[in-house]
């Protein structure tokens, strides 16, 4: 039963054992419940950090940002926290997850869980794996934008800094109508006067300006209004706004609360400049921490969140400001190759690149490869055990093949990873999951891929915890490469013949861009929209004769087909001249699922080249006998929980009595 607890009497039944870190000087507890194995704790931490030690000199503006008596600048973010009440059925291991726009995507991922309600008391936990498995699982907030209605919440200082902005609409019906679209920075009085609008309909066009009598900002400065004769393609004002927050802050509260969880830490440390820099700073309230002395961290995000860690672990983040490492280990998944506009003046963090069309932000730029990601981490010794997770998508939507090959301009050639590194490709599943029964959105042309990464994503789990435990080797990587023929340009893929499954003529572009000269060192945009070089040449998985992914892990459902499984899908002829092509607009982060034919005769009249269900299975338990193999078969190769195989029968067996027609049952 859920409980106020005060200050003191909390810390005594926490039973503090180290003094907290001394960037983390508060924790305040507004709620603590019994949730069976573990106890759940609901508050804020509160963070003060020293702008001028070297190890927080990344971040943007905060040099700028209003500091305390002491010279601090403050923060705070919501936290989610199970602690097992047994210590001795706990794992040594923490979990934290970077949480995607204030919210889970572990419990839903791996557990199954759907969220109604995200205020933090009311999530739902799914079959629990994570707790069952005895993780202390931590979801921290650090995303200055999310409001309580969203999840956990991030409060940022704001810089007194005015700058250059760049508000974006995308038009997709004709017609003589006006268009109205916020802002994410509300115009300045001044910001207002020397504003610009353009138009254009492809991303790679020179923009045209449009006369200023045509459009208008809003009295408040906030949204912008166009008038009649609105046409179809993408809006752009530029324009300059005041007050930014101090982003990256998220970015520091990741890693002092990992540092928190992990070391706990020293009241006074050593600064660059040899003195204390946190003197006179203790902990006051209760501690959220782990139940182990010495505890591993894991450090989780998907999507968003994942392209988050790409960026922490690429900045510097990972060692705290006395050069410690916080993270053990990091799952990022489908992350592909991106980063995010999460650490610069006036960022947006929500914003993912144009696959999504949030077009042109600072998403994906590169290192991109480990050799670059990982530089500054292996100088500073503190390299964290990695496993990469891409779905389909992540190569068609978001340039996940960028991080695995070389450019020199003539040839792409395959790159290697870093042997701390693993990155598993999840053939056929999709980034973002459909369910069952078959989806066909009015929105795209053919089924919405509904394929799991629950499975592979539960076991992976376990396999990194493992080797940053106790140093056993996970399973080699899976993902196709150049030199097998498993990655191809898209003109190269040998996609079936299948009248129903019109294959993608197109996929999303990333251009190299420019944000001005100050950009790289001072994470201030000074150019917008960026210009554009050259764009990055991107390639994806080759299938086979089913139109599935050829390479990577196969799990039960695509190894054992039904269909064809891809990571794009293709928008509905309704839609299709609306302008969102010339955008390079696919599908999104929507992946497809096209049945097969019932019969051979069904297939043979319609054209399609892919066998049909009766010409491949006996019937329905030749099907699930099949599936179980397969099954099998990933459990040996520790891709998949031999717990977990028949749940996976069940999943199977329903998709078999939805997909399959009667004729081949």
């Amino acid at each position: 039963m859920a409980a106020p607890v005060l200050f003191v009497a909390l810390a005594a039944a926490l039973l503090l054992a180290r003094v907290a870190s001394a960037e983390v000087v508060r924790v305040d507890i507004r709620r603590t419940d019994d949730a069976g194995t573990h106890e759940r704790l609901i508050g804020r931490v509160h963070f003060a950090i020293d702008p001028t030690l070297r190890a927080n000199r990344g971040i943007a503006d905060l040099d700028l940002a209003p500091t305390n008596d002491k010279g601090l600048v403050e923060f705070a973010a919501d936290v989610l926290f199970f602690r097992p009440k047994d210590a001795g059925r706990a794992r040594e291991t923490v979990f934290l997850e970077v949480v995607n726009r204030g919210r889970d995507q572990s419990l839903a991922i791996m557990s199954g869980a759907q969220q109604r309600d995200l205020s933090p008391e009311s999530w739902n936990l799914g079959d629990r794996f994570l707790l069952d498995q005895g993780f202390t699982v931590a979801f921290l907030g650090w995303q200055f934008d999310v409001q309580p209605s969203q999840g956990l919440t991030f409060q940022a200082p704001v810089a007194p800094v005015e700058g250059i902005v760049r508000g974006s609409y995308i038009e997709s019906s004709r017609g003589i109508h006006g268009a109205d679209f916020a802002l994410a920075y509300c115009a300045s009085s001044a910001g207002r006067k020397n504003a610009a609008l353009t138009f254009r309909t492809r991303i790679d066009e020179t923009p045209r300006t449009l006369p200023r009598d045509s459009w208008q900002f809003a009295a408040d400065g906030c949204s912008v209004h166009i008038g009649t004769g609105v046409g179809v393609g993408l809006y752009e004002v530029v324009y300059h706004a005041k007050g930014s927050p101090v982003a990256g802050l998220g970015l520091a509260a990741i890693r002092d609360f990992a540092s928190y969880l992990k070391h706990g830490g020293d009241v006074g440390r050593a600064s660059d400049a040899g003195r204390t820099a946190n003197a006179g700073r203790t902990l006051s309230g209760p501690a959220i921490q782990a139940n182990s002395a010495n505890p591993k961290v894991i450090g989780y995000g998907y999507s968003q969140s994942a392209r988050f860690l790409r960026e922490f672990v690429r900045d510097g983040f990972n060692a705290d400001e006395r050069g410690r490492a916080v993270f053990d280990g990091l799952m990022i998944a489908s992350a592909g190759a991106g980063g995010g506009s999460f650490n610069h003046r006036f960022a947006m963090p929500g914003q993912a690149g144009n696959s999504v069309l949030s077009i042109l932000r600072p998403v994906d730029l590169p290192p991109f490869t480990d050799d670059g990601l990982l530089a500054g981490a292996r100088g500073a010794r503190v390299t964290p055990k990695i496993f990469y997770t891409f779905s389909s998508t992540e190569y068609w939507a978001r340039a996940g093949s960028l991080t695995h090959t070389s450019d020199d301009g003539t040839v792409i050639k395959d790159a290697p990873l870093a042997p701390t590194s693993r990155l598993y490709f999840l053939a056929g599943t999709p980034h973002a999951a459909g369910s069952l029964p078959l989806i066909r959105d009015q929105t795209f042309q053919h089924f919405i891929n509904f394929a799991q990464q629950r499975w592979a994503q539960r076991a992976l789990l376990l396999d990194l915890d493992a080797w940053v435990r106790s140093d056993t080797e996970p399973p080699a990587s899976r993902y196709p490469s150049i030199s097998k023929g498993e990655l191809v340009p898209l003109e190269a893929v040998h996609f079936p013949v299948a009248p129903s499954f019109t294959f993608a003529s197109h996929m999303p572009q990333v251009w190299r861009m420019d944000y001005g000269r100050r950009y790289a060192t001072t994470k201030v945009i000074s150019r917008e929209p960026p210009q554009l070089g050259a764009p990055y040449r991107i390639l994806v998985p080759q299938v086979n004769a089913d139109g599935n992914d050829v390479s990577g892990i196969r799990l039960p459902e695509v190894a054992v087909p039904l269909g064809t499984y891809t990571g794009w899908n293709v928008i509905a002829p309704q839609l299709s001249g609306l302008g969102l092509n010339n955008l390079g607009y696919l599908s999104g982060l929507i992946g497809g699922f096209e049945p097969f034919a019932g019969t051979k005769e069904e297939r043979a009249k319609n054209g399609d080249a892919r066998l049909s269900i009766a010409e491949r299975y006996t019937g329905r338990q030749d099907y699930l006998d099949r599936i179980k193999q397969a099954a099998e078969d990933l459990v040996q190769q520790r891709f998949m929980r031999g717990e977990d195989v028949p749940a996976v029968l069940l999943e199977a067996e329903r998709l078999w009595n939805g997909v399959a027609p009667g004729g081949a049952r």
